[in-house]
């Protein structure tokens, strides 16, 4: 079996929280040619992830060991790569969520989830444990699978924080990738720059400038792994780097390595993976 991927639109009411949803499975075992170890970058989305069948280990900076996670998992703001195993059979369900979506259904500001992962099941009770029981038992059914995570979350909307303007001009931010300056931003948002700083980061995990930089790097980073023909500089300039110090810099930091190391090794095996699940 090749690997597969299927991104969903969410349901109308979950649109202004919810980006997308997806699922991902890649038999390693019947696929020998591809590596089931995987260099996560940080990425500018929330995301609350349910792993279906093999649970995933990972390797941060700052450790020697990979640790096993939970069979849900609430990812907060990253800002190092991780690197990821993700078990002889990869089955899993990600909701990605808009920028401050995940502060909405929480109520917790990003930056105490700096840096880490959670077991859903401790910030949203038992009923996620419920929501893997039957994701478990309906892993043939994809669309069922994707029905069941809306259901939850739709009877979760009326627990959501209000969406604020600061919430929609950030989303404006995602689809310039980043090329907004913080002054337009704020003047959108009806709000002093000082105003929407402190909003974003309780909503984000970080400051809008520093967020703009990793919508840019994440852009440019996914191009890649979809074309990679394409030469970094090339790249950098799709991406909106318009210096190519600042890329290097934006890629050092954000993937522990630079570019031309990230091209030779680590690389490979992301770009195969895309193109299979992409077929």
């Amino acid at each position: 079996m090749n690997p597969r991927m299927k991104a969903y639109t969410p349901h109308p009411a979950l649109q202004d929280v919810v980006a997308n949803i997806t699922i991902y499975e890649a038999d390693f075992a019947k696929s020998p040619e591809l590596s089931n170890m995987y260099r996560f970058v940080p990425a500018y989305q929330r995301y609350i992830m349910f792993y279906i069948k093999d649970p995933i280990k990972v390797l941060r900076v700052y450790s020697n060991d990979f640790q096993t996670k939970s069979v849900s998992l609430t990812v907060g703001p990253l800002e190092r790569s991780v690197m990821l195993d993700l078990g002889r059979h990869h089955l899993a369900l990600g909701v990605a969520f808009k920028p401050g979506g995940l502060f909405r259904l929480l109520n917790i500001p990003m930056t105490e989830m700096q840096e880490q992962d959670f077991d859903t099941s401790m910030l949203l009770g038992n009923e996620i444990k419920e929501i893997n029981e039957q994701l478990q038992e309906n892993t043939d059914d994809w669309d069922l699978m994707v029905r069941i995570v809306q259901t939850y979350l739709l009877k979760k909307l009326s627990r959501l924080k209000p969406l604020l303007p600061v919430d929609l001009v950030m989303t404006n931010l995602v689809a310039n990738a980043g090329n907004m300056t913080i002054e337009k931003l704020a003047a959108d948002a009806c709000v002093s720059v000082r105003q929407f700083e402190r909003k974003v980061v309780e909503r984000t995990g970080m400051s809008p400038k520093r967020y703009a930089r990793l919508i840019r790097f994440c852009k440019a980073y996914h191009l890649k792994e979809l074309h990679p023909e394409a030469t970094w500089t090339r790249i950098a300039h799709m991406s909106g780097y318009y210096d190519q110090m600042h890329f290097i810099r934006d890629f050092k930091e954000f993937a522990g390595i630079t570019p031309s190391i990230l091209d030779e090794t680590s690389l490979e095996n992301t770009i195969r993976l895309h193109r299979m699940m992409n077929q």
